[in-house]
């Protein structure tokens, strides 16, 4: 548990560190390798996030949570978690219901087709994502 948290916390004092050396402005070229490494690293953290904090979602509301609290977690916890609970990932189905709108009309799709496909989507939307 600790060996995660502290991956965790080296991971994002790393990413930062790499983008507070890029000049304001400045236009920086990556390999495309290096762009989808970045892109699966962002989804992986993404579900890691939603997987993580499933079991606390709700519970703390104004109150940072003890670190005596135990919070699980396990090698197959993803892949378990997603199957019990596939309605927890509601931050990525939003996301990929955006990239799905996008791949059929342009980055510049009308907020009208966003709003369409929400309102039709076949997942479960949780509170503030019910109100988009």
């Amino acid at each position: 548990m600790k060996k995660v948290l502290i991956n965790m916390i080296l991971l994002l004092a790393f990413s930062i560190s790499g983008t507070a050396q890029i000049e304001y402005g400045k236009t920086v070229e990556i390999s495309k390798d290096v762009l989808l490494d970045k892109i699966k690293g962002g989804w992986a953290g993404q579900t890691i996030g939603c997987t993580y904090g499933g079991p606390t979602e709700f519970k703390y509301r104004g109150a940072i949570i003890h670190e005596k609290t135990p919070i699980i977690w396990y090698d197959d916890y993803c892949k378990d978690i997603f199957a019990e609970d596939p309605g927890l990932y509601d931050d990525v189905y939003m996301d990929l219901t955006f990239l799905e709108v996008m791949q059929k009309e342009g980055i510049n799709a009308p907020a009208e087709s966003f709003a369409k496909a929400f309102a039709n989507a076949d997942y479960k939307l949780w509170h503030a994502n019910q109100g988009s």
